[in-house]
């Protein structure tokens, strides 16, 4: 299950990775309830902050694949380490200080959208460089599996502290973890890439291009592109818009309730990631569309157990967002798997990056989420968002055929690992 971590350049990957899921943990709490609070539980500037956020990356997600592929990938983790740490420092100032306006954070957002574009490819473009092929998918899962388990630690401590020491103590640590983060991410020692092409806008915009063009005809990158179109528009709301919510709203847990729910998401996706981490399953394309259909259905029934009479009408939700946690992690390590696997060395970056324009129809379901749930309410808004990733899944895994056969091959042509022992690769192996 860890055989990854046996690499030294993967084990600072993995240490960076767990500072940043922390803080971005922490701030999938603290945000929404600033907001919520500066504009008395306005379910409309919820969405519209989450927006903002995703603006970036449809504006320079592609760009930041090219970027990737460029230039050397370590250092645009530490630039983007770097940038995270000084907008973390300025909105715990702002907050601390009392002074923290609306339009605040919806300008941190922006920027923070804008930083945070740039490290996922080049995160994730890194991992076939520092790991042998057959553990490609076992350093995704654990990669995600930082994710899940700050998410449990992350959310629960930022609700705590946010219910019985105030927002702004929440925020001065998030800027604390991000310092931590950084210091691991100026520990990673991997070759530089080679460029994948002439350097100069031209050289970049060709290769833009090229990427785009390798990413609409390779019908298995087409078809992981078209199924995330889908569960980022209407499954990934519910992390950023109607799980705030429903914790306040509908529910009514309060601060501390919603890290409780956000801690039992990470704890159904931290046992999924790690069974993936061991299994290692090397049929992504058939799995993917059934993870989507999985996610809908729980987001449909967690929506419509809140309607049940107490303790019914909260313990089932609670227990149904475990399921909810499982299939997002299930997900995005799957996608980023196939997606490096059945992309050229040389390509990875630009694949990866072009995820990103699906990342940014979650600012479109997070902005109309929040829209139709200040008209409708939230309850019926996320029945029809749950119920639109089933039927989407559905469609996917009958139209999609060429992801639905896609499966983890290694070099040697065989699907299955032939070894447990770490093979040579660029990334040292630790003693």
């Amino acid at each position: 299950m860890f055989d990854a971590l046996k690499y030294k350049d993967f084990q600072w990957i993995w240490a960076s990775q767990t500072a940043h899921a922390f803080a971005l943990w922490a701030q999938m709490v603290a945000l929404p309830l600033l907001v919520l609070e500066i504009t008395d539980n306005s379910a409309a500037h919820l969405g519209g902050v989450i927006a903002v956020r995703t603006i970036p990356s449809l504006l320079l997600g592609p760009w930041a694949g090219v970027v990737a592929d460029w230039f050397n990938r370590r250092t645009i983790l530490i630039f983007t380490k770097w940038a995270n740490l000084v907008l973390s420092i300025v909105i715990a100032v702002l907050v601390a200080s009392g002074i923290v306006e609306l339009w605040h954070v919806y300008a941190w957002m922006f920027m923070r959208g804008a930083t945070q574009v740039f490290d996922q490819p080049a995160r994730y473009s890194m991992i076939p460089s520092i790991l042998p092929s057959h553990l490609v998918t076992q350093g995704m899962a654990l990669l995600s599996s930082t994710q899940n388990f700050m998410r449990i630690i992350g959310a629960t401590l930022a609700g705590f502290i946010a219910e019985y020491f105030g927002l702004s103590w929440t925020f001065i640590v998030i800027a604390i973890t991000a310092a931590t983060g950084l210091m691991a991410t100026y520990q990673i020692h991997v070759a530089a890439n080679e460029r994948a092409g002439t350097a100069g806008i031209k050289g970049m915009t060709r290769g833009l291009i090229e990427g785009a063009k390798f990413s609409v005809r390779n019908r298995t990158i087409r078809g992981v592109l078209i199924i995330s179109l889908i569960y980022f528009t209407f499954g990934m709301s519910f992390m950023q818009v109607f799980a705030p919510l429903f914790a306040v709203k509908v529910l009514e847990i309060g601060r501390d309730g919603l890290g409780m729910m956000l801690a039992l998401t990470g704890g159904g996706a931290l046992v999924a990631s790690l069974i993936v981490a061991r299994v290692q399953p090397t049929r992504l394309g058939l799995i993917l569309p059934i993870t989507v259909v999985s996610i809908g259905a729980a987001l449909a029934l967690f929506s419509a157990s809140t309607y049940l009479p107490r303790p019914m009408g909260l313990f089932l939700p609670l227990a149904l967002v475990t399921i909810i946690g499982a299939s997002q992690t299930l997900f995005m390590s799957l996608s980023r798997a196939v997606m490096v696997k059945a992309a050229p060395a040389d390509m990875r970056g630009r694949v990866l990056a072009f995820i990103s324009m699906d990342r940014a129809m979650m600012a479109a379901g997070g902005a109309v989420g929040g829209i139709l749930s200040a008209i409708y309410g939230a309850q019926p808004i996320q029945i029809v968002f749950g119920l639109t990733c089933v039927v989407g899944g559905t469609l996917a895994f009958i139209f999609l055929r060429e992801l639905r056969q896609f499966r983890m091959i290694d070099e040697d042509g065989e699907e299955k690992p032939t070894a447990t022992q770490p093979q040579a690769t660029g990334s040292q192996v630790a003693d």
